[in-house]
């Protein structure tokens, strides 16, 4: 792992332990080892650092979609797509347990909720003319968040295998209706 990785890692350990407010550049320097000037050379600050951490999720999460598809959206097999978004949670469960559970990132969530958004608009390029489009886009995108959340609330009584058919049905359904 190199040094900015392992910045990045440490933060998230902290993150996942002390409000983001108390973390400080120097405490982060300490626990990785690093230099300040080392952090320095890497990220501005702490958010800066917690702002790459999740550019770094978001882009894993889009690039699932874009390997699943191929590029082509609107034929990816959904349910497939649903299992690689699984085990890319599963991968990075810790991180996005942070920002999603243990100490709610707004910002990461509305940048998953705008790759969620702009996926559903790619895989559907036909209902963007539909009124309400932005709203329901942005139901849709919270739902599918609120979901994985409550799975990371109580992973030891979600089905995976129950839910994503059941997502899939509302998914079909909500654009049946559009």
């Amino acid at each position: 792992m190199d040094t900015k990785e392992a910045i990045k890692a440490q933060f998230m350990k902290m993150y996942a332990q002390k409000d983001f407010q108390v973390i400080t550049v120097k405490a982060l320097c300490a626990a990785t080892p690093v230099a300040r000037t080392t952090f320095y050379s890497y990220f501005d600050n702490t958010d800066d650092v917690r702002c790459e951490v999740e550019n770094d999720l978001i882009k894993g999460l889009l690039k699932v979609s874009q390997d699943v598809s191929s590029g082509n959206l609107p034929d990816m097999d959904f349910s497939r797509f649903m299992d690689e978004i699984e085990g890319y949670i599963k991968d990075n469960w810790a991180y996005i347990y942070a920002f999603l559970v243990r100490q709610p990132n707004l910002r990461f969530i509305r940048k998953w909720k705008d790759a969620i958004i702009m996926n559903f608009r790619k895989r559907y390029p036909q209902k963007q003319c539909i009124g309400n489009y932005d709203a329901i886009d942005e139901i849709l995108a919270s739902s599918v968040i609120s979901a994985y959340t409550y799975w990371m609330e109580h992973p030891d009584t979600f089905d995976t295998k129950e839910i994503k058919p059941l997502l899939h049905k509302v998914l079909n359904s909500l654009v049946a209706e559009l």
